[in-house]
């Protein structure tokens, strides 16, 4: 009877130890494959990061104008062919004339911070 006992233990062990084995074998495996695939990806995102800004530099305005000029003989439009004739183009009225300086706008935006300025300093006293 305990020679019974003695081999069902020690069948017993012997094929836990080979499941565990297998199972440790198996996660390797799958950590080599998930290593991989990190590997694999890392790849392709710095490839993805090259060819965008390969596209980048393909599309820009000039490299764009070049390759037109290059390969489909196309240039910049000329005055006469935007419009022949400029006489049909009505004229701006008088009194109703632009500056000329390009920062126009630029008073009235420090006014508007400083009206906002003023109506918190009026709200601050009303309560």
């Amino acid at each position: 009877m305990r020679r019974m006992v003695t081999l069902c233990a020690a069948v017993t062990a012997l094929a836990s130890g080979a499941a565990v084995l297998q199972l440790k074998l198996a996660v390797q495996e799958k950590a080599e494959q998930v290593e991989g695939l990190a590997a694999q990806i890392h790849d392709d995102r710095e490839a993805i990061r090259v060819l965008e800004a390969e596209w980048a530099f393909l599309t820009t305005p000039r490299a764009l104008q070049e390759k037109s000029i290059k390969f489909l003989a196309l240039m910049p439009p000329t005055a006469d062919q935007v419009l022949e004739d400029p006489t049909p183009i009505p004229f701006r009225p008088r009194g109703i004339e632009a500056e000329s300086d390009p920062g126009v706008l630029l008073p009235m935006r420090e006014e508007k911070k400083s009206k906002k300025k003023t109506d918190d300093r009026a709200k601050g006293q009303s309560l």
